[in-house]
């Protein structure tokens, strides 16, 4: 059943803040997308959203002790969603504000006040975040630096919330990547840990948000769009 993208809401919207699993979201996407896949509609959408689900999926495969894989799997799934190409740069655009504008517009979309609700029950946890000293330091602040401590204010609108958080996300993950940490090791647990919480929240309602309403729009061109 094709859902008018301008509606208040649709009959999918999750009654609980639990978040929905990749086969789940994708046998919700399923008919939406096999349909204007045939009409040539919407595709980068879909080639985000498909890429997104296979990272999720992956994810949801881990066990409890592969906390580590598990975060990078998530932030690969999201990024698949946030990612966009700079073609004044000739590369991805910088983190910070692709995910500052995905954060943008992930709210307009949201019909079902998904997000209001999750980033309510994400603030509650969210002064450990902003004030976890190994976060800290990655960012590159100090208390004794004006700027840094209005940085680490948290924002009180819901866009600028999310924007901060998905940035202290990526900055853990960052320093996993780049093998700045141990496997499994104790000096990044805990903000590994908080943003593994965090992400798997938000990344299920990133894509419920997407597939029910924001497909219709331009979400920025693909960093690496399929070859033919």
């Amino acid at each position: 059943m094709n859902i008018d993208p301008n509606t208040s809401a649709s009959p999918h919207a999750p009654t609980e803040l639990a978040p929905l699993r990749a086969e789940v979201l994708r046998s919700l996407w399923k008919l939406r997308r096999d349909s204007y896949a045939q009409a040539h509609l919407y595709e980068d959408a879909r080639i985000r959203v498909h890429r997104s689900l296979t990272w999720l999926a992956m994810s949801e495969s881990r066990s409890i002790n592969e906390h580590d894989t598990k975060l990078i799997e998530l932030w690969a799934s999201a990024g698949a969603l946030f990612g966009r190409w700079s073609a004044l740069l000739g590369a991805p655009l910088a983190q910070r504000e692709a995910t500052a504008s995905f954060a943008r517009q992930v709210i307009q979309w949201d019909r079902d006040s998904i997000m209001p609700k999750l980033l309510g029950t994400l603030r509650v946890n969210a002064p450990l975040m902003w004030n976890d000293p190994y976060l800290t330091q990655a960012l590159g602040m100090t208390s004794a630096n004006s700027s840094a401590s209005r940085s680490l204010e948290i924002p009180a609108d819901d866009s600028g919330f999310l924007a901060g958080l998905l940035e202290r996300i990526g900055l853990t993950v960052h320093q996993l990547t780049l093998g700045a940490a141990s496997y499994g090791g104790n000096q990044n647990r805990i903000a590994v840990d908080r943003s593994l919480v965090a992400l798997g929240e938000l990344v299920p309602a990133f894509l419920h948000v997407i597939t029910e309403h924001g497909y219709v729009d331009d979400w920025g061109p693909l960093c690496s769009p399929p070859r033919e």
